[in-house]
């Protein structure tokens, strides 16, 4: 009999947990709700940067060419040599245009120069002239942040 009474307990025991484990898993589990909701600053990118000058009829004539391509430096437009080549201040000039030369679609990111569309990788062949930051003469017209570009060499066009 006593083998009888053990098995009782011992089924009863059972029993008895597993309605316990039941009953929990049976309740709705939230997990959203112990989950913190963070939210993300909403990242807006800043205008790109593009140098212009207002030229008048003292500025003289730029009769230089140069080549490069299009590229985007601490978000300014400039030219580089070579497409293939890591950008840095040696080979890569801030491209300054003449503000009634060129305009900018900001959606597509695209210059529009000389009724031709340049996108960013582009070849761009430009008459106009060299010069440094600040030793030209020229920089003063110059209407973008020269240090916030993080250049010091220039290219005059348009």
């Amino acid at each position: 009999m006593s083998n009888y009474l053990g098995c009782f307990f011992l089924i009863s025991a059972v029993l008895s947990l597993s309605g316990c484990v039941s009953q929990e898993l049976e309740k709705p589990v939230s997990v959203l709700a112990s989950v913190p909701i963070v939210s993300q600053p909403l990242v807006v990118e800043p205008p790109l940067q593009i140098a212009t000058w207002s030229p008048t009829k003292y500025n003289g004539r730029f009769t230089a060419m140069v080549s490069g391509y299009l590229t985007v430096v601490n978000n300014c437009l400039a030219l580089t040599r070579d497409s293939e080549e890591l950008t840095t201040k040696d080979n890569t000039y801030l491209l300054v245009l003449a503000d009634d030369s060129f305009s900018w679609d900001v959606d597509k990111k695209i210059l529009l120069f000389e009724g031709k569309p340049y996108k960013i990788g582009d070849e761009l062949y430009l008459g106009g002239g060299a010069f440094t930051y600040p030793n030209a003469n020229i920089t003063d017209q110059v209407k973008v942040s020269w240090i916030e570009c993080g250049l010091d060499k220039g290219w005059l066009g348009g």
